[in-house]
């Protein structure tokens, strides 16, 4: 559908909402200047009065569909943006605007938002990232932040911890500030067209001739379930908090397949297990039920990112430059090395294609299998 048309009530009733990374859709009324219309990802639709008062771009939402419909909806807007050329527009109280960014993180964000809709590792991410990067900022009262402190603010975060920081800092206070006008917090958000920083996509993965030091250091860790863990990390290919929150009842040791009911995606996926996966969990020792990596000082009940004996990993082996994520990418590189197509390598991986996806859906898992035992056999040559 047009970002601009005529709106009804049956056309807004049949609009479906956006994929939560786009978090929301926006239209604008062909028949009524002024009238927005917002779609959430959750499927609320609400309208807002859209507006220039005293130079500043106004918004604040009006009513929601369909408890007011489309007709009430221009009436309203109508009077508004009238009231708006004469001068004598008055906004509506806007309840709590004075609030700090803290504020607004812990009392609103997280308990109504992100511990709703995201995943569990996801919102403590969020909550590391504030504590660590907000400092600056947290306590400017959310009305009154402006794009240019915001702008300086993310410019210092990319000078001192790095341009994907930053914009992971920048994504996270503009999305704040979009639930904040969801919620009648705020009228408009300064976060909004603030430029980002141009990312370069990561290619590092473990180098033919980093794999013996790599595999002669992890071998001689006294710590075994770490060692356990990052193993299978190489030899499946899989993202670290699937990994982390793995348990034995979804380990097909039969038909030698992973089931991951629940990835970054919000698919489940069936992940073909090679001879080496299966031997590290054989190591590990083998249960009915329950967390593979346990851990009883985690409030998961699994083990958390191992950081500090990753970082002693990489000393002993002298690499640098490496992330755990990183040996997911090595499954792939070496899939490609051995010549295998990038749909076999997509499926493997579990990535997720618009365009590829019907191709994927008709791949067997024994080529998959074949692919993947071929890229550690290859791996394990060094």
């Amino acid at each position: 559908m047009k970002a601009k048309f005529n709106f009804t009530d049956t056309a807004i009733s049949k609009i479906t909402p956006p994929h939560k990374n786009v978090q929301k859709l926006v239209f604008s009324d062909n028949y009524q200047r002024g009238l927005v219309l917002i779609v959430g990802y959750g499927g609320k639709k609400a309208f807002y009065f859209r507006g220039k008062q005293h130079k500043k771009k106004i918004m604040f939402k009006i009513g929601e569909f369909p408890y007011m419909n489309t007709n009430k909806a221009r009436e309203k807007v109508f009077v508004l943006y009238n009231d708006l050329k004469r001068g004598i527009l008055q906004q509506p109280d806007i309840k709590l605007q004075h609030i700090t960014l803290k504020q607004l993180f812990y009392d609103e964000y997280i308990p109504k938002h992100a511990k709703i809709f995201k995943k569990h590792n996801a919102w403590q991410i969020n909550e590391r990232t504030f504590k660590t990067h907000f400092k600056i900022i947290e306590n400017i009262e959310i009305d009154k932040l402006t794009r240019n402190n915001i702008d300086i603010w993310h410019k210092s975060i990319g000078k001192n911890s790095g341009i994907y920081m930053a914009n992971r800092c920048l994504a996270l206070i503009r999305h704040m500030l979009n639930m904040a006008i969801d919620w009648g917090l705020l009228t408009i958000n300064p976060a909004q067209n603030i430029r980002q920083f141009k990312e370069v996509a990561r290619d590092r993965f473990l180098q033919p001739a980093e794999i013996t030091n790599f595999m002669q250091a992890l071998m001689g860790t006294t710590n075994e379930m770490f060692k356990h863990f990052i193993l299978l990390l190489l030899y499946t290919g899989q993202r670290k908090a699937n990994i982390l929150a793995l348990r034995w009842e979804h380990i097909n040791l039969h038909n030698c397949i992973l089931y991951l009911p629940d990835t970054k995606n919000n698919q489940s996926q069936q992940i073909p297990l090679t001879k080496q996966a299966i031997n590290v969990l054989k190591d590990i020792g083998i249960k009915d039920f329950g967390w593979v990596f346990p851990s009883k000082q985690s409030t998961s009940g699994h083990m958390e990112n191992p950081k500090r004996y990753w970082a002693e990993l990489l000393k002993k082996a002298n690499i640098t430059n490496l992330r755990m994520h990183d040996l997911r990418r090595t499954m792939g590189s070496y899939q490609a090395i051995v010549g295998s197509s990038m749909n076999i390598i997509s499926k493997s991986l579990g990535h997720k294609s618009i365009q590829s996806t019907a191709v994927y859906a008709r791949l067997s898992l024994e080529p998959v299998r074949e692919s993947m035992q071929k890229a550690t056999d290859e791996i394990m040559k060094y």
